[in-house]
């Protein structure tokens, strides 16, 4: 019996010290270029930033690549910290509130009722690789609406699309020139929302 009470001790000890790797977690933190405007005929207007419209695949932390265009693939050892959905919307919010364009910028959660809402469609967030590995880079598309909140019409609309390429051909290269790519996408939707507001 004793024999018995120690092998199981054992075993149990054992298979607690069996570990799973740690997968490497990524952030979504592009750096904002600050773009403030002086003057703004939407200065006296308040605008609410949307949740953004994505694909399932950009609701989850899973990375994704690209080969050849046609092939999906996932890392199995690298994950964003938060969706990139929830971190691009996030992002979105504080880089136009960082403008003053508007008197107040509000988040989707809020329940005051603004002048402007701001739809954003996240068409494309990933890294591509070529066909022999030897090159990525990464693409994102985004698509922005303003509308008019009283009577739900589009005041104008963009689609902007950047291109980088990646400094290393692993997840951390692609996350890097993501949110590299991500600063720009957000510096030309400042300043089409301060061209819309002259």
């Amino acid at each position: 019996m004793k024999i018995i009470l120690i092998a199981l001790v054992a075993l149990f000890l054992g298979g607690c010290t069996i570990t799973t790797p740690s997968k490497s977690e990524y952030r979504i933190a592009p750096v904002m270029e600050i773009t403030s405007v002086n003057e703004s005929s939407c200065s006296d207007k308040s605008l609410k930033v949307s949740q953004a419209f994505s694909q399932s695949s950009l609701m989850n932390t899973k990375m994704k690549y690209t080969l050849n265009e046609e092939q999906e693939f996932t890392y199995s050892e690298s994950v964003w910290s938060r969706s990139p959905t929830r971190a691009i919307t996030a992002a979105l919010l504080t880089s136009v509130r960082a403008t003053d364009l508007f008197k107040t910028v509000n988040s989707y959660k809020s329940r005051s009722r603004s002048n402007f809402i701001l739809e954003t469609n996240i068409e494309e967030f990933i890294q591509h690789y070529e066909e022999n590995s030897t090159k990525s880079f990464v693409k994102i598309v985004i698509s922005f609406s303003l509308v008019n909140s009283k009577t739900s019409k589009t005041i104008d609309s963009q689609t902007i699309i950047v291109e980088l390429d990646s400094d290393s051909l692993n997840a951390q290269g692609g996350a890097v020139a993501l949110n590299r790519a991500l600063s720009k996408v957000l510096s030309k939707n400042n300043e089409w929302l301060g061209s819309v507001c002259k």
